[in-house]
């Protein structure tokens, strides 16, 4: 006997002894002790009426439940899929002849038992185990999963799972259905693998790729539901061929996937499409994450060196990024607006990142045009706005500070927020950027003489973290407009704190220097936003005096479950508090990760969890 029948069979036999206890009270208290027939005659009746009672309560209160599985169980005796219901334990209802065949187990001795006991899953994507809290997350999402059981009998089947759910009001049931699809398509395991994986790398290949995609377009008009996708053309992969060998090429395209993946999380799709061409589907990743994700793809690409008997080869990444809204879409289409953003990258000068825009068919050209004309007009109307998230203390030192990042948006003139991404990138390649910066300081400063005038007494100042481009770290009048600004506002120094990016401080590594330390001559405070994109950053730290550093929020979102994030976090806090420098975590969600941040000593945190974006000029 399992335990779930010993159970129901132990909770009845009480049920009974206490029912007729309580009609042996009734029989008490309605016949004299001088007659023990009849004292046992109301016995029997007050016990058998309270058991019928109990039965016919319990009977109601199940019945909805028990009669649909009832019917489930009848009408699926005849269907091929294997079909199980689930209890909120994770133990098995019922299963029809079909799961029991798959689970290779006879039918009836599957009720009771864990289903994790009885069906053993792995993904087919990369052969880790799937527990059934995921497994039920991901599928009663409305989407299937693929996944590859051992049965019994050490026999191996690919599985398409979907589910749903039923709640009674007093128990609740999943129901999975597991259709079989190496029978019908004639496949082991092997050749299912072989199917969807690149032979040369071990990725998923475009097949399996393009199946995955077809799945998160689907979903992407969903709330809390935005896919994003990278396509990455590898910058100069000809001469290692050329020069070399394909050997040569193969084990450099070897190496390079296997650098790829540290920097995509477990829950992303990378596959390798062909030649030199790679892509990431970023499950639940709208496109500011996805930008951080593909700079810190970029920079390692950058960063890496190929060895190949005595030569040494440097390679680039070129890297298109479309967002997944359009549930309409085909995998083929998305690709190809990916491929042509990546395009743009390339022809942009290579080593960049492109966003693909939806335009109607008048050219890229004067779709670019028209984004420039909405920034002059924006620059020209004040049509910019800034926003401000708080950036918490994590320890009793700082934390009272009022410390904000001011974020810049675009309003239209049909008054819609138009994103950074959206105009950041015309504006750079058409040397519109210095103009934005100056617009910036100038109403930031504005506005925060106004905040610091209704300062209250005996409260600290507040600190605004504002992002510098590229264009005005080069700009060798941009420290003097910093001092006029200073002067004409009569803002405190002590409450300005400018963010240069890792990657344009190391590409400007010396007249970033200059900025800085003239600057902070004037009692300015600076910040190294993105900190660890490029990961071999850290003996620039040193000839960059700054304030702060920003650690990337790639490898804090999901440093909880990546252990090699939560060590490169920990590194990065640790040296550069042997510099003398605060850290400042980017993109905390959670408050596990805002606690454990706390635990590692991290200085400030910055993301969802501690404050949302707010109007603020």
């Amino acid at each position: 006997m399992n335990t779930g029948h010993f159970k129901l069979y132990l909770r009845g036999i009480l049920a009974v002894a206490t029912l007729l206890a309580c009609g042996l009270a009734l029989a008490t208290t309605q016949s004299p002790a001088t007659e023990p027939g009849a004292m046992l005659w109301f016995a029997s009746i007050g016990g058998v009426g309270a058991l019928s009672g109990w039965l016919t309560w319990n009977n109601f209160g199940g019945n909805r439940l028990r009669d649909q599985i009832t019917l489930f169980e009848t009408a699926l005796r005849c269907v091929d899929i294997a079909v199980v219901g689930i209890d909120d334990a994770g133990h098995i209802l019922f299963g029809n002849a079909a799961a029991g065949k798959l689970a290779g187990i006879e039918q009836r001795r599957m009720s009771g038992r864990p289903f994790g006991e009885v069906f053993q899953l792995r993904s087919a994507a990369d052969g880790h185990q799937i527990e059934l809290d995921k497994l039920l997350s991901e599928t009663t999402a409305g989407s299937a999963v693929r996944a590859v059981l051992r049965d019994a009998n050490d026999g191996e089947h690919v599985l398409d799972i979907s589910c749903s759910f039923e709640d009674s009001g007093r128990q609740s049931v999943s129901f999975l259905a597991m259709q079989d699809v190496s029978v019908p398509q004639g496949i082991s395991l092997e050749l299912f693998w072989q199917a969807n994986h690149d032979a040369l790398t071990g990725l998923i290949n475009r097949r399996g790729f393009e199946e995955q995609l077809r799945a998160a377009i689907a979903a992407g008009g969903e709330s809390g539901k935005q896919h994003t996708l990278l396509f990455i053309d590898l910058d100069r992969f000809k001469l290692i061929n050329d020069s070399s060998g394909h050997a040569a090429g193969d084990e450099f395209l070897r190496q390079i996937a296997a650098a790829l993946r540290i920097r995509v999380r477990s829950s992303d799709v990378l596959a390798r499409l062909g030649g030199d061409e790679f892509v990431v589907l970023l499950h639940a990743c709208p496109v500011e994450q996805a930008l951080r994700i593909a700079n810190a793809i970029r920079m390692e690409v950058s960063d890496f060196r190929f060895v190949w008997r005595d030569t040494v080869f440097h390679v680039g990444a070129s890297i298109g990024l479309v967002v997944l809204s359009d549930p309409t879409a085909s995998a083929e289409e998305v690709l190809d607006q990916a491929d042509t953003a990546c395009y743009a990258a390339k022809e942009g000068g290579r080593d960049q990142i492109r966003v693909f825009h939806a335009k109607p068919a008048s050219g890229s050209a004067r779709a670019d045009m028209n984004m420039v004309e909405t920034v002059q007009d924006a620059i020209e109307r004040n049509g910019f706005r800034l926003f401000r998230q708080r950036i918490a203390g994590l320890n009793d030192d700082n934390a009272n500070t009022r410390h904000f990042e001011l974020l810049l948006r675009l309003v239209d003139r049909d008054g819609k927020l138009v994103p950074p991404m959206a105009f950041i990138p015309s504006a750079e390649r058409h040397n519109m950027m210095q103009a934005i910066d100056r617009w910036v300081l100038q109403n930031a400063f504005a506005a925060i003489r106004r905040e610091c005038d209704t300062q209250v007494e005996g409260e600290p100042l507040p600190l605004y973290d504002i992002n510098l481009s590229a264009a005005s770290i080069a700009d060798t009048r941009f420290a003097q407009f910093v001092r006029e600004q200073l002067t004409l506002h009569k803002v405190p120094p002590e409450t300005i704190c400018f963010e240069i990016t890792e990657t344009l401080a190391v590409a400007n590594l010396v007249k970033a220097a200059e900025l800085i330390r003239d600057l902070k001559g004037l009692g300015l405070r600076f910040a190294l936003d993105d900190f660890g994109a490029g990961m071999c950053s850290f003996a620039y730290l040193k000839h960059l005096p700054v304030d702060y550093v920003k650690i990337d929020g790639a490898f804090v979102r999901d440093m909880l479950s990546e252990p090699m994030n939560h060590e490169i976090v920990l590194a990065i806090n640790n040296i550069t508090h042997s510099l003398g420098m605060q850290t400042i975590a980017e993109f905390v969600e959670t408050e596990g990760t805002l606690n454990r941040l706390r635990e590692m000593g991290v200085d400030l945190a910055q993301g969802y969890t501690v404050g949302r974006p707010f109007y603020f000029a």
